[in-house]
C-alpha cells in the first residue's frame, strides 16, 4: 500500500470520527432519563450564561410589552438573535449533538425574526403567542437534555 492510499485512509477515518461526533455529540444518558451533554467546566458556564441571556431577553420582551413599548420589545428580541450565537468555539460545537445546535440556532433565528416582525407591525398579542412558541422550544429542549460537567457544584 502506497503512502497516498494510507494518508487517504487516515483522512476518511479522521473525517469520518469528526462527522459522527459532530451529528451524536459528546452524550450519556443522566440519571433523570435525559441526554446528559458532557461538557468542561468553562464550555458548561458559558452554555448557561448563554441560557440566562436569552431568559433576560424573554423578560425584555414582556417588561417592554407590559410598558407598551414595542420599540424595546424588538430590541429585546433581536438582543437574543443569531449575534448572541457567535462565540461559540469550535470544540463546544462538536460536543453538542445535532438536534441541540438545530435547536438553539433555530431559536436564535426566531428572535431574530421576532425582531423584525415586531418592527412591520406585530400587535402585542402576535408578540406573545410567538413568544410563547418560542419558549416552547426552550421548554422542549430542556425536557431531552441536560448539561453535565466534572464539577460537583
Amino acid at each position: 500500500m502506497n503512502v497516498g492510499k494510507i494518508a487517504l485512509a487516515l483522512w476518511v477515518v479522521t473525517v469520518g470520527a469528526f462527522a459522527f461526533y459532530f451529528v451524536r455529540g459528546h452524550t450519556s444518558i443522566s440519571t433523570d432519563q435525559r441526554r446528559a451533554i458532557q461538557l468542561s467546566v468553562e464550555e458548561k458556564d458559558f452554555v448557561l450564561a448563554e441560557m440566562r441571556s436569552l431568559l433576560s431577553s424573554v423578560n425584555g420582551i414582556l417588561r417592554g410589552l407590559h410598558e407598551h413599548d414595542m420599540i424595546a420589545v424588538a430590541e429585546a428580541a433581536k438582543s437574543a438573535g443569531m449575534g448572541m450565537a457567535v462565540d461559540a468555539s469550535p470544540l463546544l460545537m462538536v460536543k453538542l449533538p445535532l438536534e441541540f445546535k438545530i435547536m438553539g440556532m433555530g431559536l436564535h433565528e426566531d428572535f431574530d425574526k421576532l425582531s423584525v416582525d415586531i418592527k412591520t407591525g406585530l400587535n402585542r398579542d402576535q408578540v406573545i403567542h410567538r413568544l410563547s412558541e418560542l419558549t416552547s422550544k426552550c421548554v422542549s429542549c430542556h425536557q431531552i437534555y441536560r448539561l453535565s460537567s466534572d464539577r460537583t457544584d
